[in-house]
């Protein structure tokens, strides 16, 4: 492998590795949105269940 191949595999691997943290970054991505989904349909549940057991005790 001559030098201008391994520049251009460097910088390739440097364009990969920008394009997966600005995705990861990214609020819409879809990477990001299930996580984001299961702990908002966890908390609200959670939240639920919290009113329910205080309102029973009053």
């Amino acid at each position: 492998m001559n030098t201008v191949e391994q520049v251009q595999k460097a910088a390739q691997s440097q364009k990969d590795s920008e394009d997966f943290a600005n995705k990861q970054a990214d609020p819409r991505s879809g990477v990001s949105l299930v996580p984001m989904l299961v702990a908002g349909v966890v908390l609200t549940f959670g939240g639920m269940i919290a009113a329910l057991a205080f309102t029973s005790w009053t």
